[in-house]
């Protein structure tokens, strides 16, 4: 797993928490979810990865 892809994955983690507890910001949740996607759809590594993020947020 790269740092660029652990990046993105941040990215796209931070995207969907600043989606969910702010108002009025449709577009950084459902770019953060597609973000999500790419990733978890990326390897078994990143979806575990990805796990631990979304437990934290």
């Amino acid at each position: 797993m790269s740092k660029v892809a652990k990046g993105i994955a941040v990215l796209g983690v931070g995207l969907l928490g600043f989606g969910l507890y702010t108002d009025n910001n449709l577009w950084a949740f459902l770019v953060g979810l597609l973000l999500i996607i790419g990733c978890a759809l990326s390897g078994k590594q990143m979806r575990a990865f990805l796990g631990g993020l979304l437990d934290w947020l």
